[in-house]
């Protein structure tokens, strides 16, 4: 795997920022402009303002998101109200949240990652990026030299024994972190034992990272590293550029949670419902189901059936039931066995484009994690027709991106999020 090292992170400090909740933020991509404005008023120095800073109507090249996240930053170390720790540290991140009536609690570390150049990487992707998150993220670290929020990583320790020194250590000490955001228990410990550190890095010595998320910027990250090398700026910066924050979690599902993103489809073209059923039934066994809940229930003991619930609107549920994948398998070209027999490949390309022969384009198709809102947003006439998917699991992450392929859009959504500003990683001092 990539070298991995400590670093010392840059905090809020605790003596201005009494409570750390009013000032943390998500990771930028899952900010909309509702939470955005609820984030700005929550506290003058919340994250939002470096993370994802408004756009004013008179932003010109030297007044910008970019470069008041600049100004904000480098006014709050000066300020004193974001400080550097004295060592370097490894920090162990644990949050624990409530899902299927379960609490769950995921435990892993904040370090540092080498950006790996030439021969074999082994940092593993599993999504494509687009252009313009990528500029957006690339500005951002232009303006601030740092990473500001993690990028998050799986790793195999099938033993278990990275775990094991974080639970040791967790029971012995206590965490210099401890806050609750949207119902999630966040807390953090610093790690500076260079033995136990030490320790960590030859279990993860020659192992495969697997992107979770924060795929734009990691490819950001190598993008900036190189863009700066030959630029007359200061040696310490462009050493330390080529290393990212990453939080690393081992790839144990009994930790992880997946939520799926829904799709809802505007544009169905001629297509009348009957004639849907009809299509999807010569590849599909079609039943109803009485409700929403009903359908979600029954779709998620179907987890490994290429199943895949629909709603048409006026109450109308059904489930479907792959009848044969040699049929999905031969209408997928050109892609690998365990990529086709993906549910989010069977429904983009064999459901949508191949049975029903529906446009399969961002503009047409909508990605959402809430199925009641899926069912409003039917019901209120702007989309035609909704499926419903099981998660994508965590070895399929994997597995897929050991063949050096990528999945198809909003494949998956790790839950919950890494929050940003509990820690930073700045290239200088």
């Amino acid at each position: 795997m990539p070298e991995i090292r400590p670093f010392k992170a840059i905090r809020y400090n605790p003596k201005k920022i009494k409570d750390l909740s009013l000032v943390v933020a998500p990771p930028y991509d899952i900010i909309p402009p509702a939470m955005q404005e609820k984030l700005y008023a929550k506290h003058p120095y919340n994250f939002v303002r470096l993370e994802l800073g408004r756009i004013n109507p008179s932003d010109d090249g030297s007044d910008n998101r970019y470069t008041r996240a600049g100004k904000s930053f480098n006014a709050w170390l000066k300020e004193k109200v974001l400080i550097s720790d004295e060592k370097p540290a490894v920090y162990i991140y644990s949050q624990k949240y409530k899902y299927n009536k379960k609490y769950i609690e995921r435990f892993g570390f904040l370090a540092l990652m080498g950006l790996e150049t030439g021969g074999a990487d082994r940092v593993l992707p599993h999504e494509n990026t687009l252009a313009a998150p990528k500029t957006d993220r690339l500005n951002i670290m232009r303006a601030v030299r740092g990473n500001l929020s993690p990028i998050f990583v799986l790793y195999e320790d099938r033993p278990h024994k990275i775990l094991g020194i974080f639970k040791k250590f967790c029971s012995a000490v206590k965490p210099i972190i401890d806050i609750s955001f949207e119902g999630v228990r966040n807390r953090v410990w610093k790690l500076e034992d260079g033995r136990l550190i030490k320790r960590i890095e030859s279990v993860m010595r020659g192992k495969d990272i697997f992107i979770a998320d924060g795929h734009h910027r990691y490819e950001v990250a190598r993008m900036y590293s190189d863009e700066i090398q030959d630029k007359d700026l200061p040696a310490e910066l462009k050493k330390n550029s080529k290393y990212m924050m990453a939080y690393f979690v081992e790839a144990d599902e009994k930790m992880l949670t997946i939520l799926p993103a829904h799709r809802l489809v505007k544009d169905i073209g001629s297509l009348t419902k009957d004639e849907t059923r009809e299509r999807l039934a010569k590849f599909f066994h079609v039943g109803k189901a009485a409700s929403l809940s009903a359908m979600i229930s029954k779709l998620g003991r179907m987890s490994s059936s290429y199943a895949f619930g629909m709603y048409l609107g006026k109450h109308k549920f059904y489930i479907l039931k792959l009848k044969s994948a040699k049929r999905s398998d031969a209408a997928i070209k050109d892609k690998p066995k365990d990529w086709k027999r993906l549910d989010v490949s069977i429904l983009h390309l064999f459901i949508l484009q191949h049975v029903l022969g529906i446009r399969d384009v961002d503009e047409n198709v909508e990605f959402v994690k809430d199925p009641q809102d899926v069912v409003q947003m039917v019901d209120s006439g702007k989309f035609k027709i909704a499926f419903f998917l099981n998660s994508t699991k965590a070895w399929q992450v994997r597995r897929i991106a050991k063949l050096g392929e990528r999945m198809p859009r909003k494949a998956t959504y790790f839950y919950p999020k890494p929050l940003s500003g509990l820690v930073i990683n700045r290239f200088t001092d």
